[in-house]
């Protein structure tokens, strides 16, 4: 029983030429046995086989074809059995019987294929939807642990800065008045560094929660690209530069036209990530140099900034620019990160009309190299 359930969808599934050809057989056979009186005199619901068949394989197209044929064979069988084109009345009442059988076969048959194709329809979309309510739930569940993920990186990344920077001041209101001006002003430009890391920890995060949202272009200014370095590299931890060497190849006479915060923010996740994965004492190099672009211009200036850390693994360097992505050798490890800062820097130069990219080999101590084209004119003839 189980097989003769499954034998109608089975027919459904084979090929064009095939079902054509079954038809075709089931056709003639039916149309030889008919021929010849086969299992008796005039039976004509052999034909009813193939009609059948065409109507459940070919639907409406099917049916037409195969009544017609039908119709012919039974009227030249006749014709010929009787030796006259004029039927006595008791054939012609059971051909008008017959025909109205076979098309009541292929009503049934064509209503029964189209109940089967509306089932089809019907349990293909239940199947989407059940599928689309899965991907949705997949995605909301993905999205609740990037959630919780972003919640615990944040909460970390912010506890470290604000912790070191309530410490120092406490030690300043507690022992302020015993301590020598030299220390004093060591725990206080402690206290700003950490104050400033939160700062940019924050800026993070706001940045990267606005750069979708921003629809108004961000206000260039020519900028000496000497002096931004430099006034982003004030804001850094001066213990944390005085463990690297850094090394600066930027001409003095280099201007780029850019949002002044922009490029600040750019360059400190810049900086900020060569700091902590190149090794203590390793250099780390900033340079500048003019570059042919495809802006409008053609001019624009190159700014690069190299380490000598571990680099970064070929295969993870397309996701570098995602939000909140991190490497995976940096998910379980010491050195602190949200995933923004690099999602948050293309967005800015892509804002500024720039373009911003990434080169390692993933060797240790090849390190890595962060490129960005800014230009030297603005879109609006700065």
């Amino acid at each position: 029983m189980r097989r003769l359930h499954v034998l109608p969808r089975f027919l459904l599934i084979l090929s064009y030429q095939f079902r054509l050809g079954m038809v075709l057989l089931a056709f003639l056979l039916s149309t030889l046995l008919f021929a010849l009186g086969f299992p008796g005199r005039l039976n004509g619901s052999l034909l009813g086989i193939p009609i059948a068949l065409a109507v459940w394989l070919f639907k409406r197209r099917g049916a037409l074809m195969s009544i017609t044929s039908t119709l012919l064979v039974i009227m030249l069988v006749n014709s010929i059995t009787i030796h006259s084109i004029a039927w006595p009345p008791s054939l012609l009442t059971s051909f008008t019987a017959g025909v109205f059988a076979l098309l009541s076969e292929a009503l049934i048959i064509g209503y029964l294929r189209h109940a089967l194709d509306i089932s089809d329809a019907a349990r293909l979309k239940a199947q989407q939807a059940e599928d689309q309510l899965k991907l949705a739930f997949e995605q909301q569940k993905q999205l609740n642990q990037l959630k919780d993920q972003l919640l615990i990186h944040i909460n970390h990344e912010l506890r470290t800065p604000l912790t070191g920077a309530l410490g120092y001041l406490e030690l300043l209101q507690d022992f302020g008045t015993s301590l020598d001006a030299a220390t004093s002003s060591t725990f206080l430009r402690n206290a700003y560094c950490n104050c400033l890391e939160l700062q940019f920890l924050v800026n993070n995060v706001l940045d990267a929660m606005n750069t979708k949202q921003k629809d108004a272009l961000p206000t260039p200014e020519r900028l000496p690209v000497l002096r931004v370095v430099h006034e982003v590299l004030e804001q850094f931890d001066p213990r944390m530069k005085a463990e690297h060497t850094l090394f600066l190849d930027i001409p003095e006479h280099l201007t780029v036209c850019a949002n002044k915060h922009y490029i600040h923010q750019i360059l400190r996740n810049l900086l900020s990530n060569a700091f902590k994965y190149a090794p203590t004492a390793s250099q780390v190099s900033i340079s500048a140099t003019p570059y042919v672009s495809d802006t409008p211009s053609g001019d624009a200036i190159l700014i690069c900034v190299k380490d000598v850390g571990p680099g970064i693994p070929p295969e993870e360097l397309p996701l570098l620019f995602v939000q909140f992505v991190r490497l995976k050798r940096d998910m379980g490890g010491s050195v602190r990160g949200t995933g923004l800062g690099l999602y948050v820097s293309k967005q800015l130069v892509q804002a500024m009309g720039g373009t911003i990219w990434v080169e390692s080999t993933g060797v240790a101590g090849e390190g890595s190299r962060f490129c960005l084209i800014l230009p030297t004119v603005s879109p609006r003839g700065l």
